[in-house]
């Protein structure tokens, strides 16, 4: 008996997918396909015909991508034949190469830029010469080169600039069908690449700088300077290990830098994929004959033969995972521990990597074979998509599908050639007959309740008052905004600056964007309200070059962004509200002369209308630069008798200085009792409140609304506020005058929200959410109860009686005679300095100096002021590392 009707109930809706006719729908759900349709149980349901059926599974799967997906961008692209590789570039630019060599550079939203047949052989096509194919290509990101494998087996480097030939390696003994490249250690990397023999090669490469150098020196070969598999397995900068692995071609290979293994996949069902180490062993009895010296090792640094076969490793220096058909693709996720893995069979497995016997879960859906798989950095989603160019969203946790987007929907035409996740834009970018762009929102839940706000230490937090967001940024460069009204998470952005943290970021006057600096020495902008990318102003450098600080000035009538760091020069950039090209930004000369700038590290940067620059180093010089703009703020207007910088140094002491004349210092008092270390001062848009916070957690609030206005203060400022905020140090405050409440966010992961008066109302990311104006909703329960309070936040006097007034002010008094009497001295101030600089010699290098040419327009400097010690040595906390722990080398098995 066939069925012309259909019954569907809502549980049953939640995971569809557009289907285009009603066998697809039957085979979709499991129902024989000869059957025309099918019947649900009946639970709160309706009765459709089969068509109306399935034009309510596609309105539905419509509105579940309206909630999950922003609309996709589709576009034509220049290829004729299959794209091999997507990518995105340093620059933020999306990179492109295709079969013929043919590489095309668009902008993150799909703008074309440029294109480039790389392979001049193929641009000059001869009658009598075949073409070359290009089998697979990787970015080399950190020297940037662009490597390309051929099926002529050759690897070339190209200048990614530029995209002209850098050197070539010929005569290799295999084709190099898939290759991956990732950095070892300083100043080393590894090249990896899988062929059609089934064998891993591996080219561990040291000093790589001088290596690539040395390379184009060899004579060229068709203007391409040509290298020798021989020659580069001789080089004693390069060791070469081959093994073999698999029984069928490679079809991806990956390095894993944390446990020094190689994972690859084939297609085969014994060996479909392998974890193996790159070199070392754990089989004892060839680590004796290692060490006695009576083998050969096996992994030898020169290439074997071309008559000998490649060697295999050791059975427990491998483990293999069996599955039918093979894998044809796979992704491993370090924070998650968890590996995932595709194929022809259509299904996705999740695998404990140290479990190779069977899956953790089977994820199907899929209707053809699965071509690409991400684990999402920083969240519990999977992405895949299948060779008919279907896109699902999986969530690692529960095993269900989240999202489906048929090529129906998302408008990509064909077979599904390479893909790229990007987890800056939290994109994915399809290549087929037509290129795509989705663009994907992440739904936290907030029903978790993680306890805290980032799961790495928090370096910094801004306070956007026309969106009434909260910003906060951390070590594991995540970017959040949070909305302060509730405390509850908006959005989010995994690795902003790569796997760089995110020290410091600066808000435009208005709000609209928001400026982050990285450890790697990056400097990007973004959407405040959405976190989107919008340009790389500066790139990407090393560690040494780490920014520290960053702000705005308006000079000129134009806006600039300003940055310092670990470079101790002074980088000043035009803010332009146009599109640029990356890596065009327009910028200033820097500032780095032995004679005007820095001789040391700077930490600190603060810009104050009209024309004042402040800047700090590590050495405790404080530079005032000179700058020509607009503008007007209260302490000017007494210029000459008023105090205009704020300064911290060591043992919580802070000093008001007055930048006119001869640089006077009008104020020195210390913070606390603890004589703790102040790292983080703020004041008010007002110059009213001075709020400090140091490195035990510690936040105190000043009165000095008429501090140090009319000359030198004999006794500190009043204070108003003082109690304990966070367990250790506290690295960003943020004031928000117009509803009279404070931020704080501390090395402890936490972002908290608390009033003038020290009551606090709760930490971002918390269960419940807060009302800013019901004190109801408030965490009053978990306030500190030691909390001091002498006045309101504008110097009124506070509701408490006059003799508890009496005592608190009679206790600052104490603290300024013991401050007094007590003054850092000059020798002690060097003997600090001197440990300090002892301690940080690890992540210092030398810098060469290159003398530049001053204009009218240039900053000078105005005043130098020898001051305290600015520095903050800052806690590390430290995630444990279990999987090394059971990854153990001295695992020893016979």
């Amino acid at each position: 008996m066939l069925l012309h009707c259909i019954t569907i109930t809502t549980s049953a809706l939640q995971n569809t997918v557009v289907l285009s006719d009603h066998s697809l729908l039957a085979k979709q759900i499991g129902v024989p396909i000869n059957k025309p349709c099918i019947v649900f149980q009946k639970r709160q349901s309706q009765c459709y015909s089969r068509w109306d059926c399935i034009q309510k599974l596609e309105e539905h799967h419509l509105r579940q991508m309206s909630s999950l997906l922003h609309p996709s961008r589709v576009t034509e692209t220049p290829h004729r034949e299959p794209l091999l590789y997507v990518s995105s570039t340093v620059d933020g630019h999306i990179l492109c190469v295709g079969q013929d060599g043919l590489v095309s550079i668009w902008s993150a939203n799909l703008k074309l830029k440029k294109t480039s047949l790389i392979l001049d052989e193929n641009e000059n096509k001869l009658q009598n010469r075949r073409l070359k194919w290009v089998s697979d290509s990787i970015l080399m990101a950190h020297y940037n080169k662009l490597i390309i494998g051929t099926c002529n087996r050759e690897i070339r480097l190209y200048e990614l600039s530029n995209l002209e030939p850098y050197c070539q390696i010929v005569a290799l003994e295999t084709m190099p069908l898939c290759l991956d490249y990732s950095v070892r250690g300083e100043g080393e990397c590894v090249i990896s690449y899988g062929d059609e023999q089934g064998c891993v090669n591996i080219l561990l490469i040291s000093s790589v700088a001088e290596t690539l150098r040395n390379w184009t020196k060899y004579p060229p070969v068709e203007e391409i300077p040509t290298i020798s598999s021989n020659a580069i397995y001789e080089q004693e900068s390069i060791t070469f290990i081959r093994w073999k692995v698999h029984n069928d071609w490679v079809t991806k290979i990956q390095y894993i830098p944390s446990t020094e293994s190689i994972i690859s996949s084939s297609n085969d069902d014994c060996t479909a994929l392998v974890i193996g180490y790159v070199s070392r062993t754990k089989n004892v009895k060839h680590r004796l004959k290692t060490l006695m010296g009576s083998s050969t090792v096996s992994h030898n640094k020169f290439a074997p033969p071309a008559t000998a076969s490649p060697a295999r490793r050791f059975q427990c220096d491998e483990s293999v995972f069996k599955v039918h058909k093979g894998v044809k693709t796979f992704d491993f996720c370090r924070e998650s521990n968890i590996l995932v893995t595709g194929g022809l069979d259509r299904n996705i497995r999740l695998w404990n990597p140290y479990v190779p016997g069977w899956p953790i879960a089977i994820l199907r859906g899929h209707t053809s074979p699965i071509g690409f798989l991400c684990i999402a950095h920083g969240s519990t989603n999977i992405f895949s998509v299948s060779l008919d160019s279907t896109i699902k969203v999986w969530d690692i946790e529960d095993h269900s599908c989240l999202l489906t987007v048929m090529p129906k929907a998302s408008q990509i035409r064909g077979e599904m050639e390479a893909c790229y996740f990007s987890p800056d834009l939290r994109a994915l970018y399809v290549a087929a007959e037509t290129f795509g762009l989705l663009q994907f929102q992440y739904k936290e839940n907030q029903n978790q309740d993680s306890g805290t706000s980032h799961n790495k230490p928090i370096f910094c937090c801004q306070y956007n008052q026309q969106l009434q967001h909260v910003i906060s940024c951390s070590e594991d460069s995540v970017i959040k905004v949070w909305d302060l009204k509730t405390g509850q998470l908006i959005v989010k952005v995994c690795e902003a600056h790569g796997g760089a943290a995110v020290t410091c970021m600066a808000l435009d006057t208005i709000g609209k964007r928001l400026i982050t600096g990285g450890a790697d020495g990056s400097l990007k902008k973004w959407d405040s309200s959405t976190l989107g990318y919008m340009h790389t102003i500066k790139q990407a450098t090393s560690s040494a070059d780490e920014v520290t600080a960053c702000t705005y000035a308006d000079l000129y009538d134009n806006r600039y962004i300003i940055s310092v760091g670990w470079g101790r020069k002074i980088s000043i950039f035009l803010d332009i509200d146009d599109e640029v090209v990356e890596g065009s930004y327009p910028q200033l000369d820097w500032i780095r002369s032995m004679e005007q700038g820095h001789k040391d590290d700077i930490l600190c940067v603060a810009s104050c209308p009209p024309h004042f620059l402040a800047t700090s180093s590590f050495d405790g010089e404080v530079l005032i630069w000179n700058l020509s703009s607009k503008g007007r703020r209260n302490r000017l207007e007494k210029k000459k008798t008023a105090a205009m910088l704020v300064a911290s140094g060591p043992r919580g002491y802070i000093a008001f200085w007055n930048i006119y004349g001869r640089g006077s210092l009008f104020a020195y008092f210390s913070s606390s009792k603890e004589r703790s270390t102040v790292s983080y001062m703020a004041v008010d848009d007002k110059d009213f409140l001075l709020c400090a916070g140091d490195q035990l957690g510690f936040l105190y609030i000043w009165n000095i609304a008429e501090y140090a206005i009319n000359g030198p203060e004999a006794k500190p400022p009043v204070l108003l506020h003082s109690w304990n905020t966070h367990n250790c140090s506290i690295t960003c405050i943020s004031l928000m005058n117009e509803h009279q409440l404070l931020l704080t966010t501390s090395l402890d992961c936490n972002a908290k929200l608390w009033s003038l008066k020290g009551e606090y109302i709760g930490t971002f990311g918390q269960r419940e959410p807060w009302n800013i104006k019901e004190k109801s909703s408030w965490g009053l329960s978990e306030s500190n109860p030691s909390s001091e309070t002498t006045s309101d936040s504008f110097g009124q006097e506070s509701t408490r009686t006059f003799d508890t007034l009496k005592k608190s002010k009679m206790d600052a008094e104490m603290i300024w005679d013991t401050c007094t009497s007590k003054m850092v001295t000059d020798d002690e101030l060097a003997e600090e300095l001197k440990q300090r600089q002892i301690d940080r010699l690890h992540r210092s290098k030398q810098f060469q100096w290159k003398p530049i040419q001053h204009d009218a327009n240039q900053m000078n400097s105005y005043r130098s002021l020898p001051l305290c010690e600015l520095a903050d040595t800052q806690l590390a906390f430290h995630k444990p590392n279990l999987a090394a722990e059971l990854d153990d080398p001295f695992q020893l098995e016979i």
